[in-house]
């Protein structure tokens, strides 16, 4: 997927997060909802660097 920030473009790769539903009903602002919990979470690949202001963060 082709995303843009302020006139720069860059793609993005969302991994897939497989969920299933559990049988915990929650309650939000008067509706009913199933709790969803995720099956396997992929861990977060240590080659992420981000940076803000101008300073790198491991």
């Amino acid at each position: 997927m082709q995303l843009s920030y302020r006139g720069v473009k860059y793609n993005t790769n969302k991994p897939a997060v497989q969920v299933t539903e559990t049988q915990e009903i929650g309650h939000y602002r008067g509706a009913t909802y199933h709790v969803r919990r995720a099956a396997n979470v992929p861990a977060r690949r240590s080659a992420d660097v981000l940076k803000y202001r101008g300073a790198i963060i491991r």
